[in-house]
């Protein structure tokens, strides 16, 4: 895969993964709560007997599973975000605003936008997202350059 491929990918996916990191947090506390409340109501076992004891013992499983699936999926997309973020805070405001309009928040005129903005010609703003965009890749990956 070539690399500006990647760089722009991650660009399009950084707000969905701020939604996830958010989302996931609270689905695993959600799961917490209702796992504290499987634990509380073990009545149905007594009354039930050993079937009710089947269930509960499924429910709690299920709920653990869960929770520790999501707990790595949340881990993964902190990592990626915070890799994401440090290419990010190389780029001057400019260089942020051009990868922004052209990748994060894609507006409908995104080009005419920036070329008005920066009063810059169609031709330099492609030249500005084009160094902006390598500029954010080698910081995100930490590479030096030679």
């Amino acid at each position: 895969m070539k690399w500006t491929d990647c760089a722009v990918q991650d660009l399009k996916k950084i707000n969905g993964l701020k939604s996830s990191v958010v989302n996931i947090a609270e689905r695993i506390e959600v799961l917490e709560m209702k796992f504290d409340g499987i634990k509380a109501v073990d009545t149905t076992s007594e009354i039930s007997g050993s079937s009710g004891e089947n269930n509960w013992d499924n429910q709690m499983l299920d709920n653990i599973v869960e929770r520790e699936r999501l707990k790595m999926l949340l881990e993964a997309d902190k990592k990626m975000l915070n890799i994401i973020q440090r290419g990010l805070r190389c780029l001057d405001e400019i260089e942020y605003k051009v990868l922004d309009y052209f990748f994060m928040n894609k507006r409908r005129d995104h080009i005419e936008d920036l070329k008005d903005e920066l009063s810059v010609e169609k031709s330099q703003v492609y030249r500005l997202k084009n160094n902006a965009l390598y500029k954010f890749t080698i910081h995100m990956y930490g590479i030096e350059e030679f």
